[in-house]
Protein backbone atom coordinates (compact mmCIF):
# COMPACT_ATOMS: atom_id res chain seq x y z
CA UNK A 1 0.00 0.00 0.00
CA UNK A 2 2.74 2.46 0.88
CA UNK A 3 4.74 1.74 -2.29
CA UNK A 4 1.72 2.75 -4.41
CA UNK A 5 1.47 6.07 -2.58
CA UNK A 6 5.19 6.73 -3.12
CA UNK A 7 4.89 5.84 -6.82
CA UNK A 8 1.82 8.07 -7.17
CA UNK A 9 3.78 10.94 -5.59
CA UNK A 10 6.66 10.37 -8.00
CA UNK A 11 4.27 10.36 -10.98
CA UNK A 12 2.66 13.62 -9.82
CA UNK A 13 6.07 15.28 -9.38
CA UNK A 14 7.22 14.09 -12.82
CA UNK A 15 4.01 15.37 -14.44
CA UNK A 16 4.55 18.75 -12.77
CA UNK A 17 8.15 18.90 -13.99
CA UNK A 18 7.07 17.97 -17.52
CA UNK A 19 4.46 20.73 -17.53
CA UNK A 20 6.98 23.25 -16.21
CA UNK A 21 9.52 22.23 -18.87
CA UNK A 22 6.95 22.62 -21.66
CA UNK A 23 5.96 26.07 -20.37
CA UNK A 24 9.59 27.21 -20.24
CA UNK A 25 10.21 25.83 -23.74
CA UNK A 26 7.21 27.76 -25.07
CA UNK A 27 8.46 31.00 -23.47
CA UNK A 28 11.97 30.52 -24.90
CA UNK A 29 10.53 29.79 -28.36
CA UNK A 30 8.49 32.99 -28.16
CA UNK A 31 11.60 34.99 -27.22
CA UNK A 32 13.54 33.43 -30.12
CA UNK A 33 10.79 34.30 -32.60
CA UNK A 34 10.70 37.89 -31.28
CA UNK A 35 14.49 38.11 -31.65
CA UNK A 36 14.29 36.90 -35.25
CA UNK A 37 11.48 39.31 -36.14
CA UNK A 38 12.94 42.39 -34.45
CA UNK A 39 15.08 44.74 -36.51
CA UNK A 40 16.64 46.47 -33.50
CA UNK A 41 17.08 45.98 -29.79
CA UNK A 42 14.36 48.52 -29.04
CA UNK A 43 11.89 46.66 -31.25
CA UNK A 44 12.76 43.41 -29.47
CA UNK A 45 12.08 45.05 -26.10
CA UNK A 46 8.74 46.31 -27.44
CA UNK A 47 7.79 42.83 -28.67
CA UNK A 48 8.70 41.26 -25.32
CA UNK A 49 6.67 43.90 -23.50
CA UNK A 50 3.71 43.29 -25.80
CA UNK A 51 3.86 39.56 -25.01
CA UNK A 52 3.80 40.26 -21.27
CA UNK A 53 0.97 42.78 -21.45
CA UNK A 54 -2.45 41.55 -20.36
CA UNK A 55 -5.40 43.43 -21.80
CA UNK A 56 -8.50 43.57 -19.63
CA UNK A 57 -11.75 44.83 -21.05
CA UNK A 58 -13.34 46.71 -18.16
CA UNK A 59 -15.76 48.90 -20.09
CA UNK A 60 -19.40 48.10 -19.54
CA UNK A 61 -21.67 49.03 -22.37
CA UNK A 62 -25.23 49.69 -21.37
CA UNK A 63 -27.61 48.90 -24.16
CA UNK A 64 -31.28 49.67 -24.48
CA UNK A 65 -33.31 47.23 -26.48
CA UNK A 66 -34.43 48.75 -29.76
CA UNK A 67 -37.56 46.66 -29.99
CA UNK A 68 -40.23 46.11 -27.39
CA UNK A 69 -42.35 42.97 -27.57
CA UNK A 70 -45.90 43.62 -28.65
CA UNK A 71 -47.24 41.79 -25.63
CA UNK A 72 -45.65 44.40 -23.30
CA UNK A 73 -46.87 47.39 -25.28
CA UNK A 74 -50.12 49.14 -24.35
CA UNK A 75 -51.37 52.55 -25.48
CA UNK A 76 -49.70 54.53 -22.69
CA UNK A 77 -46.34 52.84 -23.19
CA UNK A 78 -46.60 53.35 -26.94
CA UNK A 79 -47.31 57.07 -26.49
CA UNK A 80 -44.40 57.41 -24.02
CA UNK A 81 -41.91 55.79 -26.40
CA UNK A 82 -43.17 57.75 -29.40
CA UNK A 83 -42.80 61.04 -27.54
CA UNK A 84 -39.32 60.02 -26.42
CA UNK A 85 -38.24 59.01 -29.92
CA UNK A 86 -39.64 62.09 -31.62
CA UNK A 87 -38.36 64.44 -28.93
CA UNK A 88 -41.82 65.90 -28.30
Amino acid sequence: MSIEIILLGVIIVLAGLLGFEKRESRLERSKLINALIARSAQEQVNLDLADKTIIKNTTKVETKPDLIPESELDDETFDKYMKGELGA
